[in-house]
């Protein structure tokens, strides 16, 4: 054997040799989650408990706001039929478009909006829900005077403003529909009801 060869050979025996005697890291940890401090824990269980508060205060005087809500449109706009629409038509809807605005923007702003966005909807939730003309719940004492019955007649088109968003903007996601065409039919089928509201009183 020449003695190149014998080099060629020498050296593929010590290859293995010297490759085992290499040592590789391991493999790094994932990092640990970080742990909330007593600070949050605590300023978010006091924000929990004034909102809880707010809300069940909110629902007790509930005639009350409605009341004083009914009589400053009325007092701001002389009880004109169509401005009653368009007033009842907007605190039913402002408890559905906050919440679909919620759900839409949660993953999109920063999470002081959506609580925030989501702080007015309970906010307003009580008064909507002791307007809206219940078969088993008069209202009559609530929205008497000059537009009462305009008042009560945008509130019942509001409904299906509030019911438009939840059967389209699903069924738009599940066939991954482009959400700009989306948003500009649920925003004109909504328009419309609050156009139908003012001009059908």
């Amino acid at each position: 054997m020449s003695r190149p060869a014998r080099r060629k050979r020498r050296s593929a025996k010590t290859v293995p040799s010297r490759a085992r005697g290499i040592t590789t890291a391991p493999p790094a940890s994932p990092p640990e989650p970080p742990v909330p401090s007593i600070g949050r824990v605590t300023l978010g269980a006091l924000a929990w408990l004034v909102g809880s508060v707010t809300y069940f205060v909110l629902f007790a005087v509930r005639e009350t706001t409605a009341r004083a809500y009914v009589d400053g449109v009325r007092g701001l706009t002389g009880g004109n039929p169509q401005a009653m629409a368009i007033a009842g038509w907007v605190i039913v809807f402002a408890v559905f478009g906050l919440g679909w605005a919620l759900v839409l923007l949660w993953k999109r702003v920063h999470r002081g909006w959506c609580y925030t966005i989501g702080a007015a909807a309970v906010a307003v939730s009580p008064t909507a829900l002791v307007l809206f003309p219940f078969d088993d719940f008069p209202i009559v004492h609530l929205i008497s005077g000059a537009g009462g019955a305009a008042f009560v007649h945008g509130m019942r088109w509001a409904a299906p403003a509030g019911v438009i968003p939840v059967l389209v903007v699903p069924f738009a996601l599940a066939k991954n529909a482009p959400r700009g065409p989306t948003t500009a039919v649920v925003a004109l089928c909504v328009l419309i009801t609050l156009i139908a509201a003012a001009l059908t009183v």
